[in-house]
């Protein structure tokens, strides 16, 4: 009887990527330390990677940057006004203390 592979199995997409030189020998040289063809190693190490999940999706940490960086422009301007002699003001404060509970709450999702 024919060995005859289900149509689920049967391997139908193609993937392409570019190495330089260096990258390649080694991929090469690691592939042949198992007896694999430099295909065959890359697929195994795709299919059997342990990639952790991100934290945060893209749409999240492009939230965060946006955030972060609002934070930094805040900051900065709070501190040229207090290096210019001018006192700390109830909205400069609260503001610091929003930037504080801002970073809190990220701190505690980057330790879950």
């Amino acid at each position: 009887m024919a060995n005859i592979k289900a149509n689920s199995d049967k391997q139908t997409k193609r993937i392409n990527f570019r190495l330089n030189e260096l990258e390649y020998e080694k991929l090469s040289q690691s592939a042949s330390t198992y007896g694999l063809t430099v295909s065959s190693y890359a697929k195994q190490l795709a299919l059997k990677s342990n990639l952790r999940k991100p934290y945060f999706s893209a749409s999240d940490t492009q939230q965060i940057i946006l955030e972060l960086t609002r934070q930094g422009t805040n900051l900065n301007q709070i501190t040229r006004k207090l290096n210019q002699g001018d006192p700390l003001t109830p909205a400069m404060l609260a503001e610091i203390k929003k930037m504080q509970e801002v970073q809190r709450q990220l701190w505690r999702q980057l330790q879950k």
